[in-house]
């Protein structure tokens, strides 16, 4: 990925804010961390005005805190953040949901063959590669929407909230948990072509992330 960036030339403030904004949602880099600006240009390979770009980027979000007097730091995670963030892609993702385009066979088996993945990567623990997956799944559900403007907020919100889950422990057996990542209910009803049960399937999900989230942050006092 490091050397990847440097030779792009092209957007490679934005390719760092991605990895970063990765390695953030991943656990890798904590909250409250200090984001060395010097130690990261050589971890990307990169010069010190694209990484100084990209962590302002990532602090315009939300994701990253700047004390000019301190440097850049991974924004604190809260339940007031948590439930603000949840209020809003409730009410964006259900709208997204009600203007997708439905998907033809090749689509629809692109996205079951991605739930066997990440199925199979819950069951081996592979945090990373399911995070990357499982943001693609997501991605490309939203991606059938032609309102591009709202497919970006509702993935700028999911990202947002998904830093929250290096906090819970990947579910690897079966359990409630486990349920709460399934994908199998969208895909039936996005073949189903059954606008109702695709916005209830994608909420009920969404809800019980939400209520293992806030729980979690509950107990640590945050």
């Amino acid at each position: 990925m490091t050397k990847e960036v440097a030779k792009s030339g092209r957007g490679v403030p934005a390719k760092i804010a991605d990895e970063l904004r990765s390695l953030i949602a991943r656990g890798t880099l904590a909250p409250r961390m200090r984001l060395g600006q010097t130690e990261l240009a050589e971890q990307f390979n990169a010069s010190r005005v694209p990484v100084r770009e990209a962590l302002k980027l990532l602090s315009s979000e939300g994701i990253v805190d700047h004390d000019p007097n301190r440097g850049f730091f991974v924004t604190q995670l809260s339940r007031d953040e948590a439930e603000q963030l949840f209020a809003l892609r409730h009410l964006i993702e259900d709208e997204l949901m009600r203007t997708i385009e439905w998907p033809d066979e090749e689509q629809l088996e692109e996205l079951e063959a991605s739930a066997e993945r990440l199925e199979a990567l819950l069951d081996s623990g592979d945090r990373s590669s399911w995070w990357d997956e499982h943001r693609g799944f997501h991605k490309a559900i939203f991606d059938l929407s032609p309102k591009k403007t709202i497919m970006r907020e509702a993935m700028r919100l999911w990202a947002l909230t998904d830093r929250f889950r290096a906090l819970l422990p990947l579910p690897r057996r079966p359990s409630e948990e486990r349920k709460v990542v399934n994908k199998h209910s969208l895909i039936s009803a996005l073949r189903a072509r059954d606008r109702k049960k695709l916005i209830a399937a994608r909420r009920s999900r969404r809800e019980a992330f939400e209520r293992l989230l806030l729980d979690t942050l509950e107990a640590r006092g945050l």
